[in-house]
């Protein structure tokens, strides 16, 4: 029996990473291969430095000897959020025939939803349906459903033409001979969130290295997506310019904070540097760094919130993915005190693979298997 295997690129803010996956018993992922490169990121949805991209992926596909290993042929692309944009549309059609809605109704109510849509500039990355409804009466599966009118409310997901034409010309020098693109915070939110938390809407925060995004994920389409660009290393850049550090030691320091604890005058921080010395650091001065900018973090995700109108009543899953804060001692507890929410760190559920900042790789993953042909 054949057995699907996808070839996948995750391009995060601050690292670019590829995974070789087929699928395992029970629905789980074999990984064959999975590699990364870190890169110079992004900002506000454009690469900081589009010299170097070609040659990072490059090196990063050489590294797992993808042309030998017959990799090659297609490949999906996840694009992040800031590259992306969301479309909510509303199409109907008439049921006809002996008055149950089929797959042609189905498929004409995309095709409406697109041209509603009036897309004139942008690519078209997907189209997924929120919620159908049969005359008055919301369902999650309308085939079959007696009705007169079938109506849905849509998805639509964008990203700017020169984005995916600068890709492509990557890629096919590369020597692939399909591309199909993907929406990080979508296979994410699809991944890494319950099918039955989804019916009622959910919330994923996704806070990497220079990039944050807050998506609203309802049934298997979002809602609303926001992003902006501070993440965790610009706490890693507080802690440099406080302390006057190299970034290797701020780095190594914002792992050595434990923002969940009262800090007394006294209490110090012993890091070691990279020239092999012993840096003591006042902990109740570093603890303000990163909770000031922990502070600024949780502030742009409650007006992204605010931004999409979601009702944050009290039963709405969050979950928050990525290393930005999740990787920080108490980090994710303080972000949650700082929104008023309770938050859940999404996860994995593959064995030894349950780090949030790993999470969307294998989600990744997973969306293109279940759409694969």
């Amino acid at each position: 029996m054949f057995k699907k295997e996808v070839v996948c690129l995750e391009i995060g803010s601050s690292k670019l990473r590829v995974i070789v996956a087929s699928e395992g018993v029970n629905n789980t992922l074999l990984i064959k291969e999975l590699a990364t490169r870190e890169y110079d990121g992004y900002f506000q949805g454009e690469f900081v430095d589009e010299k170097h991209l070609a040659p990072a992926l490059f090196d990063l596909f050489n590294s797992i000897d993808f042309k030998k290993k017959k990799y090659f042929k297609k490949l999906y692309i996840s694009l992040p959020s800031e590259m992306c944009k969301v479309i909510n549309v509303t199409s109907s059609v008439d049921i006809e025939g002996i008055g149950k809605a089929s797959k042609a109704d189905l498929e004409n109510l995309k095709f409406q939803a697109v041209e509603r849509a009036k897309i004139d500039e942008g690519e078209i990355v997907s189209v997924s349906p929120i919620c159908y409804y049969v005359d008055d009466n919301q369902l999650s599966n309308p085939l079959a459903v007696k009705g007169r009118l079938l109506t849905a409310d849509f998805s639509i997901i964008i990203s700017e033409k020169a984005t995916i034409e600068k890709l492509n010309d990557i890629f096919a020098d590369l020597g692939f001979i399909n591309v199909e693109y993907v929406c990080e915070a979508l296979c994410g939110a699809l991944g890494l969130v319950s099918e039955e938390e989804r019916k009622d809407g959910a919330v994923l925060i996704d806070v990497g290295h220079l990039s944050t995004s807050v998506t609203y994920i309802k049934n298997n389409g979002i809602s609303s997506l926001t992003s902006f660009s501070i993440g965790g290393g610009h706490i890693t850049n507080d802690l440099s310019e406080a302390f006057d550090l190299v970034y290797e030691d701020a780095e190594r320091l914002k792992r050595e904070v434990v923002i969940s604890l009262a800090a007394e005058a006294l209490d110090y921080y012993d890091l070691p540097s990279v020239e092999g010395k012993i840096i003591r650091l006042p902990q109740t001065d570093a603890n303000a760094v990163v909770s000031y900018r922990l502070e600024a973090i949780a502030s742009a995700i409650n007006q992204c919130l605010i931004m999409q109108g979601i009702n944050l009543s009290s039963y709405l899953p969050v979950y928050l993915i990525g290393g930005g804060v999740s990787k920080i001692k108490g980090g994710k507890d303080f972000l949650a005190k700082c929104l008023g929410r309770n938050i859940t760190l999404g996860k994995s559920s593959l064995p030894g693979k349950d780090k949030p900042d790993e999470a969307i790789i294998f989600a990744i993953a997973d969306y293109a298997l279940k759409n694969c042909e």
